[in-house]
């Protein structure tokens, strides 16, 4: 006798079974995501700093460029301070080149390297010597002249003559001996002749004709005495041996 057997059941998921039992597909890592982004990322903030920072030098650049046509800086003031800056800029560029991706650049960067360049070549006062026009004796002597008064009688005189004429201008300076810079501011009925330790800045010659102008409206009444007393007189410009022009 055959024995009848049992169709089998078929065994049946259900879709949650189904989605239990299939391999998980495998996503990968969030950092593994980020990673190239973000290396793209870290080329372009390198790139974008220097590039920022070479902008900054060439403005920079540009501003001593208007400081020196104001008359705000001297002609050594102007070569150091552009030397210094194009320096830097070719020094970064030149490492970006061989090192595109590296931060180090920023190390070429001084700060305040351009205040100290300033200051270090700025002219500075050493002393004044200061003349009666009427017969071109000095009147008075201040700080360090460090040059014989009576030396600049003859120059004195045909700088009187020759100022308005060819200058156009009160006050005119000229560089002698040892580098060093004389400069003349005439007045109504004096001189000063002011020694620096280099060539001036315009700004500074502008000043100088100011403290001038100062002294004699202080000593009107006194520089009209024939002699003059020496110890009478005020000058302003000792003011200026201890503090910046």
């Amino acid at each position: 006798m055959f024995k009848w057997l049992k169709p089998k059941k078929e065994v049946t998921q259900t879709p949650e079974q189904t989605r239990e039992t299939r391999p998980a597909k495998k996503t990968p890592p969030e950092e593994t995501k980020q990673a190239l982004p973000q290396a793209v990322e870290g080329k372009k903030s390198v790139s974008m700093a220097a590039e920022e920072q070479l902008e900054k030098l060439h403005a920079k650049i540009d501003a001593v460029a208007e400081r020196f046509a104001h008359g705000e800086i001297n002609p050594v003031q102007f070569q150091e301070l552009y030397s210094h800056y194009q320096s830097n800029i070719q020094e970064i560029e030149q490492f970006l080149s061989l090192n595109p991706d590296s931060e180090e650049w920023k190390h070429l960067v001084a700060d305040g390297q351009s205040m100290i360049l300033r200051k270090r070549y700025a002219a500075r006062l050493s002393g004044f010597a200061i003349y009666d026009h009427r017969n071109g004796m000095p009147l008075k002597t201040i700080g360090n002249f460090g040059l014989d008064p009576g030396l600049f009688v003859p120059m004195l005189y045909a700088y009187q003559s020759a100022t308005k004429e060819i200058f156009g201008g009160a006050v005119r300076s000229t560089q002698i001996e040892g580098g060093k810079w004389l400069c003349f501011v005439s007045g109504k009925v004096t001189t000063t002749l002011a020694l620096f330790t280099t060539e001036p800045a315009q700004q500074q010659l502008k000043t100088l004709e100011k403290i001038h102008a100062v002294f004699e409206n202080a000593n009107a009444e006194r520089l009209m005495a024939s002699p003059v007393e020496e110890t009478t007189l005020v000058c302003p410009h000792e003011y200026y041996l201890s503090h910046p022009l």
